[in-house]
Protein backbone atom coordinates (compact mmCIF):
# COMPACT_ATOMS: atom_id res chain seq x y z
CA UNK A 1 0.00 0.00 0.00
CA UNK A 2 2.69 2.57 0.70
CA UNK A 3 4.73 1.99 -2.45
CA UNK A 4 1.26 2.94 -4.19
CA UNK A 5 1.46 5.64 -2.63
CA UNK A 6 4.51 6.73 -3.35
CA UNK A 7 4.16 5.96 -6.62
CA UNK A 8 1.19 7.80 -7.25
CA UNK A 9 2.66 10.88 -5.38
CA UNK A 10 6.13 10.94 -7.61
CA UNK A 11 3.63 10.08 -10.74
CA UNK A 12 1.17 13.20 -9.70
CA UNK A 13 4.64 15.05 -9.00
CA UNK A 14 6.33 14.37 -12.14
CA UNK A 15 2.64 15.32 -14.05
CA UNK A 16 2.70 18.73 -12.42
CA UNK A 17 6.62 19.25 -13.28
CA UNK A 18 5.80 18.55 -17.12
CA UNK A 19 3.01 20.30 -17.36
CA UNK A 20 4.62 23.70 -16.45
CA UNK A 21 7.58 22.69 -18.30
CA UNK A 22 5.08 22.82 -21.27
CA UNK A 23 3.65 26.35 -20.75
CA UNK A 24 1.80 28.49 -23.62
CA UNK A 25 3.01 31.36 -22.35
CA UNK A 26 3.87 33.94 -24.78
CA UNK A 27 7.87 34.19 -24.62
CA UNK A 28 8.26 37.94 -25.75
CA UNK A 29 12.15 39.15 -26.97
CA UNK A 30 12.96 42.29 -28.64
CA UNK A 31 16.18 42.07 -31.07
CA UNK A 32 18.19 44.72 -33.22
CA UNK A 33 16.48 48.07 -32.16
CA UNK A 34 16.63 51.44 -33.18
CA UNK A 35 14.92 54.22 -32.51
CA UNK A 36 14.72 57.12 -35.94
CA UNK A 37 16.42 60.59 -35.10
CA UNK A 38 15.12 63.46 -35.28
CA UNK A 39 16.12 66.67 -37.25
CA UNK A 40 15.35 70.07 -38.75
CA UNK A 41 12.92 67.86 -41.25
CA UNK A 42 10.91 66.19 -38.65
CA UNK A 43 7.23 66.65 -38.85
CA UNK A 44 5.30 67.59 -35.52
CA UNK A 45 1.88 66.65 -34.41
CA UNK A 46 -0.87 69.36 -33.37
CA UNK A 47 0.90 70.53 -30.29
CA UNK A 48 4.14 71.12 -32.00
CA UNK A 49 5.60 68.48 -30.62
CA UNK A 50 8.14 65.95 -32.53
CA UNK A 51 7.87 62.91 -33.18
CA UNK A 52 9.96 59.60 -34.43
CA UNK A 53 9.55 56.23 -34.73
CA UNK A 54 11.17 52.99 -33.46
CA UNK A 55 12.10 49.82 -35.32
CA UNK A 56 13.11 45.96 -34.23
CA UNK A 57 12.05 42.50 -34.46
CA UNK A 58 9.72 41.15 -31.82
CA UNK A 59 9.40 37.32 -31.25
CA UNK A 60 7.59 35.12 -29.71
CA UNK A 61 9.15 31.95 -29.09
CA UNK A 62 5.96 30.80 -26.77
CA UNK A 63 3.31 28.79 -27.42
CA UNK A 64 0.57 31.58 -27.31
CA UNK A 65 0.02 34.59 -29.33
CA UNK A 66 0.35 37.67 -27.87
CA UNK A 67 -0.65 41.29 -29.24
CA UNK A 68 1.58 44.35 -28.96
CA UNK A 69 -0.57 47.03 -27.42
CA UNK A 70 1.49 49.99 -26.06
CA UNK A 71 4.22 51.21 -24.33
CA UNK A 72 5.61 54.23 -22.52
CA UNK A 73 8.80 55.97 -22.71
CA UNK A 74 10.27 59.34 -20.38
CA UNK A 75 11.00 61.06 -23.43
CA UNK A 76 7.74 60.89 -24.68
CA UNK A 77 4.07 61.95 -23.80
CA UNK A 78 2.76 58.45 -25.33
CA UNK A 79 3.07 55.47 -27.78
CA UNK A 80 1.32 54.04 -30.24
CA UNK A 81 1.85 51.46 -32.66
CA UNK A 82 1.54 51.79 -36.17
CA UNK A 83 1.03 50.37 -39.49
CA UNK A 84 2.05 52.18 -43.23
CA UNK A 85 -0.96 51.24 -45.61
CA UNK A 86 -0.49 52.82 -49.48
CA UNK A 87 1.78 55.27 -47.96
CA UNK A 88 -0.29 56.59 -44.63
CA UNK A 89 0.68 55.84 -41.50
CA UNK A 90 -2.34 54.65 -39.06
CA UNK A 91 -2.55 53.78 -35.67
CA UNK A 92 -3.50 50.62 -35.10
CA UNK A 93 -6.60 50.94 -32.34
CA UNK A 94 -6.13 47.13 -31.99
CA UNK A 95 -2.73 46.36 -31.45
CA UNK A 96 -0.35 44.37 -33.38
CA UNK A 97 -0.25 40.11 -32.93
CA UNK A 98 2.73 38.66 -32.62
CA UNK A 99 1.93 34.73 -33.26
CA UNK A 100 2.73 32.06 -31.14
CA UNK A 101 6.46 30.58 -32.71
CA UNK A 102 6.90 33.61 -35.11
CA UNK A 103 8.55 36.72 -35.06
CA UNK A 104 7.10 40.42 -36.69
CA UNK A 105 9.42 42.48 -37.86
CA UNK A 106 8.51 46.21 -37.33
CA UNK A 107 10.35 48.34 -39.89
CA UNK A 108 10.15 51.57 -42.20
CA UNK A 109 7.00 51.54 -44.74
CA UNK A 110 5.52 48.90 -42.20
CA UNK A 111 4.71 48.53 -38.76
CA UNK A 112 6.31 50.22 -35.84
CA UNK A 113 6.10 51.91 -32.77
CA UNK A 114 5.61 55.54 -32.68
CA UNK A 115 6.73 57.84 -30.12
CA UNK A 116 4.65 60.43 -30.08
CA UNK A 117 5.47 64.17 -28.29
CA UNK A 118 8.60 63.97 -27.59
CA UNK A 119 10.21 66.17 -24.67
CA UNK A 120 14.07 66.11 -25.96
CA UNK A 121 16.07 65.65 -28.98
CA UNK A 122 16.84 62.73 -30.47
CA UNK A 123 20.49 62.94 -32.32
CA UNK A 124 22.37 59.79 -33.84
CA UNK A 125 24.37 58.03 -30.78
CA UNK A 126 21.67 58.68 -27.93
CA UNK A 127 19.77 56.07 -26.41
CA UNK A 128 15.87 55.51 -25.66
CA UNK A 129 14.49 53.27 -23.49
CA UNK A 130 11.01 52.34 -24.16
CA UNK A 131 8.59 49.87 -22.29
CA UNK A 132 6.43 47.56 -24.81
CA UNK A 133 3.00 46.28 -23.40
CA UNK A 134 1.25 43.51 -24.27
CA UNK A 135 -2.12 41.67 -23.97
CA UNK A 136 -1.15 39.04 -21.07
CA UNK A 137 0.35 41.35 -19.17
CA UNK A 138 3.95 41.36 -19.99
CA UNK A 139 6.51 44.92 -20.16
CA UNK A 140 9.06 44.46 -21.64
CA UNK A 141 11.88 47.16 -21.36
CA UNK A 142 14.40 47.76 -24.40
CA UNK A 143 17.37 50.65 -24.98
CA UNK A 144 17.72 51.37 -28.29
CA UNK A 145 20.24 53.37 -29.84
CA UNK A 146 19.35 56.41 -31.61
CA UNK A 147 20.56 56.49 -35.14
CA UNK A 148 20.09 58.35 -38.53
CA UNK A 149 17.89 56.02 -40.60
CA UNK A 150 16.58 57.70 -43.91
CA UNK A 151 12.78 58.48 -44.54
CA UNK A 152 10.57 56.34 -46.45
CA UNK A 153 7.63 57.12 -48.60
CA UNK A 154 5.39 57.06 -45.75
CA UNK A 155 3.47 60.52 -45.20
CA UNK A 156 3.46 61.84 -41.28
CA UNK A 157 2.74 65.08 -39.66
CA UNK A 158 -0.84 67.16 -38.01
CA UNK A 159 -3.40 66.83 -40.21
CA UNK A 160 -5.55 63.41 -39.41
CA UNK A 161 -3.85 62.73 -35.70
CA UNK A 162 -7.23 62.47 -34.53
CA UNK A 163 -8.76 60.36 -36.91
CA UNK A 164 -6.44 57.68 -37.29
CA UNK A 165 -4.26 58.64 -40.64
CA UNK A 166 -1.21 60.97 -39.85
CA UNK A 167 -0.59 62.71 -43.48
Amino acid sequence: MKKGLIGFAVAAIATALLAGCGSNKAEISIEDPVVRSIDAMSYKDDAGKYMTGSFMTIKNSGGEDVTLVGGSTDIADRIEIHEVIDGVMQPMGEGLVIKAGESVKLRMGGYHVMLIGLNKDLKAGDEATVTLEFSDGQSIDYTAPVKDIAMDDEQYGAAGMGDGAMK
